[in-house]
């Protein structure tokens, strides 16, 4: 009999309702792969105004955080992603694997913002218990504390 079981024996939560998770990795511990869709994207490019731009250019000789360019780069970053999780959405899919960003362009006075990945259908495993690591050392745990008492 595996002692794991009674350790940590447990499906994961369902993924429904629309929502979607990701992760930069190949998976999620605890669920498995049930049909890839295909690659998802989403691109946004933006802007300041000239004025903003300048002050930021000023900001360059005196030093500290250009705090313009900052908020810019977050904009670029949520627009993209919120494009590639509509993406996903529309394929059908509940999470997107390998997920990655490129960024540029701050120093022109523009942020642009690339995030890429797969988007999947998962499924939580049944009885699901953790292997290497994580269940190696809730192992030890237990036959810890099984010792004394």
């Amino acid at each position: 009999m595996n002692r794991r079981v009674d350790l940590l024996a447990g499906t994961r939560p369902d993924i429904s309702g629309g929502k979607i998770i990701m992760s930069g990795a190949e998976g999620f511990d605890g669920y498995e792969i049930m049909e890839y869709k295909g690659m998802v994207w989403g691109i946004s490019a933006r802007a300041k105004d000239m004025g903003q731009d300048f002050a930021m250019g000023c900001k360059q000789i005196t030093g500290g955080e250009l705090q313009s360019y900052t908020a810019l780069g977050d904009e670029s970053r949520q627009r993209a992603l919120d494009r590639m999780l509509n993406m996903a959405a529309r394929q059908g899919a509940n999470a997107i694997i390998n997920v990655e960003f490129e960024l540029g362009g701050a120093q022109q006075g523009a942020s642009q913002a690339v995030v890429h990945g797969t988007a999947v259908v998962i499924q939580p495993i049944e009885n699901y218990i953790p292997v290497g690591a994580a269940g190696n050392i809730l192992m030890e745990i237990k036959e810890t504390l099984g010792q004394s008492r």
